[in-house]
């Protein structure tokens, strides 16, 4: 299903559909790595892969949609990944795929939240990380 706490336009949303809030908190996301994206175009075009960057801003982009749902934000509270602590790309990732991802909120403030994420294909993980995510809506007084 699509979501309300997906902000992004579709030229950039990185995810196709998200599951229902879990205990923990927890939402999974998924997408389809379709072989027509640009990026794959030119990323290495004799063999492409997905970068880096895309398993940071998908994990970015299902964490603000799990902070969103957990914290009751209106789908147009500015949301916004801020640091990543760490992100360790365990396999690749290539066009035709199918991956999931897992966000698990670790702490929230108003704020500030930071997130536990993994990303899969099928049962293999691909990639692992933490991210914070800064709520960067303005204050009343501003």
């Amino acid at each position: 299903m699509n979501h309300p706490h997906l902000p992004h336009g579709p030229g950039f949303r990185l995810v196709d559909k998200i599951s229902a809030l879990e205990p923990g908190p927890l939402l999974r996301g998924s997408v389809w790595l379709n072989p027509d994206w640009p990026i794959f175009r030119d990323h290495f075009p004799a063999h492409p892969l997905l970068p880096a960057v895309y398993f940071a801003e998908m994990g970015a982009q299902t964490a603000g949609a799990l902070w969103a749902a957990h914290a009751g934000f209106s789908p147009s509270t500015a949301l916004q990944l801020v640091e990543i602590k760490k992100l360790r790309i365990r396999q690749p990732a290539f066009p035709g795929q199918n991956l999931q991802i897992i966000a698990r909120l670790v702490a929230a403030w108003p704020e500030l939240a930071t997130f536990d994420l993994q990303i899969f294909r099928d049962k293999t993980l691909l990639a692992e990380g933490e991210i914070i995510m800064a709520n960067t809506r303005p204050s009343p007084s501003e």
